[in-house]
């Protein structure tokens, strides 16, 4: 999917499209974020009224819902410069559901507008729920759904428990995921003389788990809202490119059921003396040396087997050969295998605890990964100036100088002298059962109540290290 990866979607609900105000505002947006694909609600206006605006603004339209009178519109544009793919494959009143390719990049998208009118919301539900059946892509949905999902998604007024449950189910039917939102939360806002009494998260971006998988740096950002009562939603497929510099050390469980790694260890132990922090060193060089030489990615080599799987048993159905077919079961045996590794290699990084091991979870393990990944991600921070920046850079070298001062700056030592009353004292036994030696057996116990995959320590090693070896 990296060919769509520069992709991205802002969808506004405008409240009017045809006043000077929206347009302005409109131009603005644009400039500063150059979207691929804009998705216009509640437009209330012709779209022919506009067709030279967008045009001049190097927008072309991708399908059209008119408004009913001064209601309702729903517009779908596309940036004329792009050299995306895009069609059309349902449309109703509320929604625009579309396929976007390019090369052999392919994925689908529905622009959502749903009723205001809650007694009709249980039919569009039911209207996407079937429509998901039929798409074979991954499948993502952004605009107005006109309903909170949880009670945190509102501010003020009366929660309904019942409506979202409905969209709860069709959420969980349909094995779809909220993206992660950054820049604001409520998105929706309604005042009375200038108070705000009321807010609520109506406009969000929800997706398949292959989708969120295809695309793992995506995230939703809450623009600010300058014109209409709702916040404008950018989208960017492929997240903010940022500045890497050399990755940490981490072990990875999926070595432990590698034949030749037990020996690794062994041998790098030994030629240490058994100098424990010598040794773990040693360990991390050679592992490193190992996973590029001998273990190599397990994507990699699970694609390598499968395909000479399939040229085994494209061999087979012309020729009858044992040796052949003796090959054919070992290559699925070496794939299974690799099976085990990948979904230990996802289960260990997902830390998604609760669900047992063995389970065949690929999939989910994967996306526990992107959204935790996403969840822990500083998309931008504000500066002691007071300007909000989410250049990669200054994030990397303002998080640098916030810990430095923190940890190495002047810290004030309280005065822990006793005033009144007698100090704490400690008897003898208890003396004694603080300063003598460590038990090989109390480490042991120790060791083992510790969980296995939870984060590991600046060596990048998890706890499962120290319990196999």
């Amino acid at each position: 999917m990296e060919a769509l990866f520069d992709t991205s979607i802002l969808s506004w609900n405008i409240k009017g499209a045809h006043n000077n105000n929206a347009k302005r505002n409109l131009k603005d947006l644009i400039r500063k974020h150059q979207p691929t694909f804009m998705e216009v609600l509640e437009t209330h206006v012709p779209f022919a009224k506009l067709s030279v605006f967008w045009s001049n603004m190097g927008y072309i339209p991708v399908h059209i819902i008119e408004a009913n009178g001064h209601s309702g519109g729903t517009w779908l544009l596309q940036h004329s410069a792009s050299n995306i793919i895009s069609t059309v494959l349902y449309s109703n009143l509320y929604s625009i559901t579309f396929s976007i390719s390019r090369g052999n990049a392919t994925t689908a998208f529905t622009c959502i507008y749903v009723s205001p009118n809650h007694t009709q919301r249980p039919n569009i539900w039911n209207y996407l729920m079937n429509i998901g059946q039929t798409i074979d892509v991954p499948w993502m949905l952004i605009g107005d759904f006109n309903e909170t999902l949880l009670p945190s998604d509102q501010r003020g007024g009366i929660y309904h428990h019942s409506r979202a449950t409905l969209f709860s189910h069709f959420m969980n039917n349909s094995k779809l995921l909220e993206l992660t939102t950054t820049c604001g939360h409520f998105t929706w806002h309604r005042t009375n003389n200038d108070i705000r009494i009321l807010s609520k998260k109506l406009d969000r971006s929800i997706a398949s788990v292959d989708w969120r998988v295809s695309f793992p740096e995506a995230f939703v950002e809450v623009l600010c809202r300058l014109h209409s009562d709702h916040n404008p939603l950018l989208i960017r497929f492929g997240g903010i490119p940022l500045a890497r510099g050399p990755r940490p050390f981490h072990f990875e469980a999926a070595w432990i059921d590698h034949n030749d790694y037990a020996d690794l260890v062994k041998s790098s132990w030994i030629s240490q003396n058994h100098n424990i922090t010598a040794a773990l060193a040693k360990v991390q060089e050679n592992s490193i040396t190992f996973n590029q030489d001998v273990s190599g990615n397990i994507f990699k080599r699970k694609k390598h087997v499968e395909n000479r799987l399939k040229g085994v048993q494209s061999y087979l159905e012309r020729v009858d050969s044992y040796r052949h077919t003796l090959l054919e079961k070992e290559l699925q045996q070496e794939y299974n295998h690799i099976l085990f590794q990948e979904e230990m290699l996802w289960y260990q990084k997902s830390r998604e605890q609760w669900v047992k091991f063995g389970d065949k979870n690929t999939s989910f393990f994967h996306a526990q990964t992107i959204i935790r990944r996403k969840r822990n991600r500083i998309h931008r921070l504000q500066l002691s100036n007071g300007i909000w920046t989410s250049d990669s850079s200054i994030l990397q070298e303002e998080a640098q100088k916030y810990f430095k001062n923190f940890f190495c700056g002047h810290q004030h030592s309280p005065n822990n002298t006793f005033h009144e009353g007698a100090p704490p004292t400690i008897d003898d036994i208890e003396k004694l059962s603080l300063t003598k030696p460590i038990t090989k057996n109390e480490v042991f116990t120790s060791l083992n109540s510790m969980k296995p995959y939870k984060a590991p320590d600046l060596d990048g090693f998890h706890c499962i290290f120290f319990k196999q070896y």
